[in-house]
């Protein structure tokens, strides 16, 4: 009896630790790679041939076993630095994905210039309207006198 419960319990552990594990998939990996071509997409949406080479060859690495990391390494090891998705990418052409947001860093880079736009704006309003406010108060009050 006692052997009939170790049993069980056993088949009840793997299938736990069973559900616990997650596989990799191609988009997974593909989301943080830059598409080769110049089109302005990352690899996950491209589906030019480019695009597809290398989700093939992602798939490849897959099977063979490698994790996220190791793939990541060997695409920017192959292709060089622009396989990675980065922000001055973003910044230079490359599309985020439309399935996704943009991250913390994008963030504050979107909203510090914008803030940077606008204290410009309203600092040159401000020394612009100093500069010529006395000239146009002499101005009219010139006529009158």
């Amino acid at each position: 009896m006692s052997s009939r419960i170790r049993e069980l319990l056993t088949a009840l552990l793997c299938l736990l630790a069973a559900g616990n594990v997650e596989a990799l998939t191609v988009a997974e990996v593909a989301e943080d790679l830059a598409c080769p071509c110049q089109c302005p997409l990352i690899l996950q949406d491209c589906n030019m041939s480019c695009g597809l080479t290398w989700k093939n060859e992602i798939g490849e690495l897959i099977n063979k076993g490698m994790t996220k990391q190791k793939i990541m390494d060997y695409f920017i090891s192959t292709h060089g630095d622009s396989a990675r998705l980065t922000t001055r990418q973003k910044l230079e052409g490359k599309i985020y994905q439309y399935t996704r947001s943009f991250g913390t860093l994008d963030w504050v880079m979107l909203w510090s210039g914008i803030s940077t736009w606008i204290a410009i704006l309203f600092t040159g309003i401000y020394l612009g309207v100093g500069r010529f406010l006395p000239a146009l108060r002499n101005f009219s009050g010139g006529e009158d006198g």
